[in-house]
């Protein structure tokens, strides 16, 4: 059975986090696949961001930056939870620990950016692609919007 060549950005991501998704290695092949991980993440044209097991940023590339308006170094010092509109703590925990068991997840989700507005994005995460280290692809949907818009909108609507 012959798979056809993938030919969007994400399809490419998707087929390179697969192939380094999988069976424990030796400390030498980890420590080469991640270098070569990272490099090319650096230059994939969709935003990248890449976590730990506990869901802190380890690493994102320059179009996580801009579509989140925080720089490199301020993603470095954050977490799922501080990126996720009206977060609690405990069920951003809980849907982690769940990502982590599955090994994959993907569908629609909310950022909130640096100024407060809400951007919606399609994502892709693979979990575990190297030991501890979890990778979430996203692509912008739509516009963004202010985070009070929605609030001032269900105001506006009850009278």
């Amino acid at each position: 059975m012959s798979r056809s060549r993938p030919t969007t950005a994400m399809e490419k991501l998707t087929l390179a986090l697969d192939k380094l998704a999988g069976a424990a290695r030796p400390e030498q092949v980890v420590r080469a696949r991640a270098e070569a991980l990272l490099a090319y993440l650096a230059n994939v044209p969709v935003a990248v961001l890449v976590a730990n097991n506990r869901a802190w940023y380890v690493d994102a590339n320059r179009h996580a930056a801009r579509l989140t308006g925080y720089s490199h170094a301020e993603l470095m010092s954050m977490r799922l939870s501080d990126l996720t509109p009206n977060a609690k703590e405990t069920v951003t925990r809980r849907l982690w620990k769940a990502f982590l068991q599955r090994g994959r997840m993907s569908g629609r989700y909310e950022l909130r950016r640096k100024d407060g507005s809400i951007v919606a994005a399609h994502y892709l995460a693979i979990a575990h692609v190297l030991p501890g280290v979890h990778v979430s692809a996203l692509v912008p949907i739509g516009r963004r919007r202010n985070a009070g818009s929605r609030r001032k909108k269900s105001r506006t609507s009850r009278r």
